[in-house]
């Protein structure tokens, strides 16, 4: 505002009915605001965490933000009264329609209709365009950076739906996903005729894309009917980046050891892009190569902590294929990397600056004398703080180091620079700001909760008119799992036994010596398979507990699992045997309960078809019940599970139940075999093994795992990634008698 001049009206005087409007508008800007919040915080930990009320207030904030804005406006445009900061509000709103760089759809089938977002936000844009030029001559103190900060917002927008368009399905066939299958199958031709095998360990010979791949039609032309030294000369006329040439660089910055995370930051991104072939029903060219099962086997696993480097590499890998179909950043980096840090930068230049003049207007009134103004204030700090977040979350995304990285392996003066610009881009490639996952299992135990109901999401089901899914009978989910490393390592273990040659657990039973006895228990489908192992891992797990409470005294067996977390204190009341073997009952269990939680809440995973599996865990359900319901002389658990045993007779054992059968197995791993610890050597490997033999799946079901990461991501769809990588995309067929 001009020196000397007054300050203008706060507002225009009005009817009370227009007072009312006002009132209306000023709360709906608010909740906005607040909309606008949860999308750039929420929308951000959504694929790190997999709450279940996270994602609905994520998809009701997204759902309802294009009625709120459009009414909003709507209210703006036709109201004969006004504020002054009518235009401030209006491009608020459509900070919210725009969406943030980290959440561009919530679902993947959303993607497809992405002209249908074009069209709404045009309108929308249309809107505030009229209401920043009819209400912007009100206070013209801030049009200009109006008029800048709607500018941002409106290529913001254009980012949105081009990155939209790039993540659907007939663009990533045809621009994206098809070059670089064609370029693999002519890779895996130029490796049959080579003598020189790929190192997995330097990484010489992995010729995987980083980056570029929108040249490589181009590039395949080029090598058509040309001999070796004409090869030679036109591969360098068409520029991407590989990982060998990654791993080859010999920089300050990457040359050493310590940097290796870095370079495997760039094998993330090309897994990824590889990985991306199996949405589209795409062949996956090198997957018989002895050098792709070498990458997983002798590269990624070939260190003494093995499991730490390969689900390091696979955790960053999904991250970066979440990006691909859900956010902004893919577009950015992939059409003007120097865009993606403009735009948040102009972005928080300019709110910034409207703050500051919105401060400088509100010094000019006293305190609480125009609320209006103070309204506005608040919320122009709200979504300068945003913006800035968002700039956050760019330094520190996989994507900008990405583009850091392949700018200093591409570029030698940057090799050659003094040893403090060195500092400054090693320190924002080791900017960390979220992890990549929550590092959780979930859990589900059948005997536990075969007869829970959870009236109130049922009553939630009515009353929503069937917005809420009606929770079944006896799925209720336990409490999440920490993602050990000894998990990790037992299941990494599994994979480099097996040799990529996956089984139902047979292997783990005859290495084990115990193939013979109860060989049987793994005849079947596999849904039906894990619960049969799932109801005897269960008994086992209580009458252990029941065990360690006599032995140990005041050992209760409620507490067994956390004497075993607390196994420093000095005074814990178990010896190192029993320390040992409840460690291992924890690893089994913990891995049981997983893979009947995916029975119960993600049975699309799953190799059998999730009407199958969902079908066997009602029966199974209605079992477990009725057998409680019949032992009414029992009052504990480890009572009635021993009743259970008990009535394992001729007649019983003909019954393929999984329910009877697990109660069979359970009774033969007690009876069998004498050693505790070697029943539960015997359960926890047999799980290891069976998480890696339910991971492979077709392409028809991958989409399934695609869906899973916006939901939190499965630690299944880490097991199937690195097993695609291996080249292991099916599973052995064989019986529970045959050799392996």
């Amino acid at each position: 505002m001009p020196a000397g001049a007054e300050p203008s009206p706060p507002h225009e005087p009005c009817p009370p009915d227009e007072g009312n409007e006002l009132v209306a508008i000023t709360a709906l800007v608010i909740v906005g605001v607040l909309f606008l919040f949860l999308l750039h915080v929420l929308g951000t930990l959504r694929r790190r965490s997999s709450h279940k009320l996270l994602h609905a207030v994520v998809l009701g904030a997204y759902t309802l933000s294009y009625m709120l804005a459009s009414y909003t406006l709507g209210l703006m445009q036709r109201s004969d009264c006004y504020f002054a900061e009518f235009p401030v509000w209006a491009v608020c709103l459509l900070m919210l329609l725009g969406g943030t760089d980290n959440l561009m759809a919530c679902n993947v089938d959303e993607i497809d209709n992405w002209k249908s977002f074009h069209m709404r936000h045009l309108v929308k844009a249309g809107l505030v365009i009229y209401i920043v030029s009819v209400f912007g001559d009100h206070a013209p103190e801030y049009k200009i950076p109006l008029w800048l900060i709607l500018g941002v917002n409106i290529l913001q927008s254009f980012v949105r739906i081009k990155s939209m368009r790039m993540a659907s399905k007939s663009h990533q066939a045809s621009q994206t996903i098809k070059p670089i299958a064609d370029y693999m199958e002519h890779e895996k031709q130029l490796q049959l005729a080579s003598s020189e095998r790929p190192n997995p360990t330097s990484m010489k010979g992995y010729r995987y894309v980083v980056a570029g791949e929108h040249r490589l039609e181009r590039y395949l032309k080029q090598l058509e009917d040309v001999d070796d030294e004409q090869r030679d000369r036109n591969k360098k006329l068409v520029k991407f980046t590989t990982v060998e040439q990654i791993y080859g660089c010999k920089g300050r910055l990457l040359g050493s050891e310590r940097d290796l995370r870095l370079k495997d930051l760039c094998l993330s991104m090309a897994l990824a892009k590889m990985l991306n072939r199996r949405f589209s029903g795409l062949k996956l060219a090198e997957a018989d190569l002895e050098e792709t099962k070498d990458l997983v086997f002798k590269g990624l696993l070939g260190e003494d902590k093995r499991h730490e480097r390969a689900f390091r590499v696979i955790e960053v890998e999904l991250g970066f294929l979440y990006d691909l179909y859900y956010t902004r950043y893919p577009y950015l980096y992939h059409k003007t990397p120097y865009l993606a840090l403009c735009l948040p930068v102009l972005m928080v230049s300019f709110c910034s600056w409207l703050t500051s003049k919105l401060f400088k207007e509100k010094q000019q009134y006293e305190p609480g004398s125009n609320v209006p103004l103070d309204t506005t204030l608040f919320l122009m700090f709200v979504v300068t703080f945003l913006e800035a977040f968002q700039l956050c979350l760019h330094m520190t995304s996989g994507w900008f180091k990405v583009a850091l990285i392949l700018s200093y392996v591409n570029n030698r003066g940057l090799q050659k620079i003094a040893c403090f610009p060195h500092r400054i881009i090693g320190f924002l490639l080791r900017l960390e700001l979220l992890r990549p996952w929550e590092h959780r299992l979930g859990q589900y135990s059948l005997l536990q909760n075969c007869k829970s109901t959870r009236r109130p999401i049922n009553c939630l089901h009515y009353v929503t008119l069937c917005l809420v899914n009606k929770a079944k009978k006896g799925r209720k989910r336990g409490k999440l799992a920490k993602l050990s490393e000894q998990l990790k390592q037992a299941v990494v273990d599994s994979l480099v036994e097996s040799n990529g040659h996956l089984t139902n657990g047979v292997r783990s039973l005859r290495n084990n010596g115990v193939h013979e006895q109860i060989s049987w228990a793994c005849d079947g489908k596999a849904t039906h398979t894990i619960l049969v192992w799932h109801i005897a891992t269960a008994i086992c797990k209580i009458k252990l507990d029941a065990a360690m409470a006599m032995k140990g005294g005041s050992c209760l067996s409620k507490y067994c699992a956390y004497i075993y977390k607390c196994t420093t204190r000095l005074d814990a009341p178990l010896s190192e045997s029993n320390k040992k073997t409840l460690e291992l009952s924890e690893l089994a269990s913990t891995m049981s309960q997983y893979c009947a939680y995916l029975i119960a809440f993600a049975p699309g995973l799953l190799p059998d078809h999730s009407f199958d599996s969902t079908s066997m865990l009602d029966r199974s359900i209605e079992d477990v019940s009725k057998l409680l319901a019949s032992l009414k002389g029992a009052k504990t658990m480890e009572a009635k599970c021993g009743e259970w045993m008990n009535m394992n007779n001729t007649n019983e054992n003909r019954d393929v139940r999984p329910v009877i059968q697990g109660v069979r197995l359970a009774s033969q791993l007690t009876k069998k075999i004498d050693d505790v610890a070697l029943q539960w050597i015997v359960l926890s490997d047999f799980w290891a093994e069976m998480m890696l033999y339910i991971a492979p799946c077709d392409d028809a079901q991958a989409r399934a795992h695609l869906d899973a990461l916006a939901r939190g991501g499965e630690f299944i769809t880490h097991l199937w990634t690195l097993l695609t990588h291996a080249g292991v995309l099916e599973r052995d067929h064989v019986g529970p008698m045959s050799a392996v």
